[in-house]
């Protein structure tokens, strides 16, 4: 797959050390890359495949002098076989951390301490003189079902609603970074996770695009930290489901007074009929003790994208139509769920925590209404935050 734009002809490099500045210019990471849950066979050095194939890490090199006024992540998906929703993410390691998600394998790794689980959900923490910081994501997406791959299949050409014209052949997403400007340049290590367990699985691009030349340098916070994030990126990390019985909380230190804003993503996940994902949940975020923030991520517009979900299940509805009841088909897809689509770009929630102090802040996440993991229902939240001041 190629990116294709009416608007603009990105220009592709690997490096930069010319001292002009175009217009607008594109790193691809990643072309035609498969993700999948499967040893990988082709070794390719320039990436990393990790969690049997579900993680795909590499290697970038972006200018040193970043003299532009936008940057944004974007990613193009095609299913190669897998027929289900799967949460995914486009994501960089912190410059700053001196771990990486390949320290996260090794047994001898510093356990955070709770309840025997080593890594139960990636927080930012030190280890004598090292530090941990969590993957970031650029961008959060949710893979639709089987987008492209089941097409031209007789099944799904008969669950194709009368008011879809078309099955899409791809689904592709993109994600405003500007804000994150000040940690894209330089060697970072970027990846992106689907989690699939489907050994046909996934196809991806992914490139980060900067445009807009600067004339003269706007205002930015110039520090981003990564604080948490309990997206199961790492092979040592599961879903996680200790909501229900607790907060989540990470700490900051200020080194000055600063104005600080939190960025905050989440998504409820749990197949079952009465979990998580088709539930309201309501989640708080607080600072230092105090509420900053609640609200219920929930989305009910999934019907929108159902030209990309050609693999999902429909059932019928009863409606009522002229006085009669009517029988209605509706779809997997369509079903709203807590903050997001199947094919839908999950965006971060700005919080803007204000001016803050000099010292040790903590942040803390809470969702109590979360549900219990049991014997035949597992209930988790991809919950990711970081802070830019």
């Amino acid at each position: 797959m190629k990116y294709l734009n009416i608007f603009f002809i990105l220009i592709i490099i690997s490096s930069c050390s010319d001292e002009s500045v175009d217009e607008m210019v594109a790193f691809e990471i990643f072309d035609n890359q498969k993700v999948n849950f499967k040893d990988p066979e082709d070794i390719n050095r320039e990436i990393i495949r990790m969690d049997s194939g579900r993680v795909v890490l590499k290697k970038i090199n972006l200018p040193m002098n970043n003299d532009y006024l936008h940057a944004s992540a974007n990613i193009r998906l095609i299913s190669t076989g897998d027929p289900w929703d799967k949460s995914g993410s486009f994501f960089i390691i912190p410059p700053s951390s001196d771990y990486s998600l390949i320290d996260l394998k090794n047994k001898d790794f510093p356990s955070m301490g709770e309840e025997n689980d080593p890594h139960p959900a990636i927080k930012k923490f030190f280890n004598e003189d090292k530090q941990y910081f969590p993957p970031l994501e650029l961008l959060r997406f949710i893979t639709p079902f089987g987008v492209g791959y089941f097409n031209t299949q007789e099944c799904c050409e008969k669950l194709k609603p009368v008011y879809i014209a078309k099955w899409e052949e791809n689904i592709s997403w993109s994600e405003d970074i500007s804000h994150l400007m000040p940690i894209l340049k330089g060697e970072i290590m970027v990846g992106v996770f689907v989690d699939t367990w489907s050994e046909k699985g996934w196809e991806i691009d992914a490139n980060i695009v900067f445009s807009e030349p600067l004339e003269k340098r706007p205002k930015r916070a110039s520090n981003i930290v990564s604080l948490v994030n309990t997206t199961p990126i790492s092979t040592s990390q599961n879903g996680y489901d200790k909501f229900a019985t607790k907060p989540l909380a990470a700490n900051f230190e200020l080194e000055k007074d600063a104005d600080v804003v939190l960025y905050y993503l989440t998504t409820g996940h749990g197949g079952h009929g009465t979990g998580d994902e088709f539930v309201k949940k309501i989640n708080r975020v607080s600072l230092n003790g105090g509420l900053v923030e609640e609200f219920t991520p929930w989305r009910d517009d999934c019907a929108s994208y159902r030209r990309f979900n050609p693999s999902s299940g429909v059932w019928s509805e009863t409606t009522e139509w002229k006085g009669e009841p009517h029988e209605e088909r509706i779809a997997s897809s369509d079903y709203s769920r807590s903050g997001w689509c199947p094919g839908s770009l999950v965006s971060p929630k700005r919080i803007d925590l204000g001016r803050l102090e000099k010292g040790v802040h903590e942040i803390s996440i809470s969702i109590p209404e979360a549900q219990v993991t049991t014997e035949t229902e597992f209930n988790f939240w991809n919950v990711a935050a970081y802070i830019t001041y």
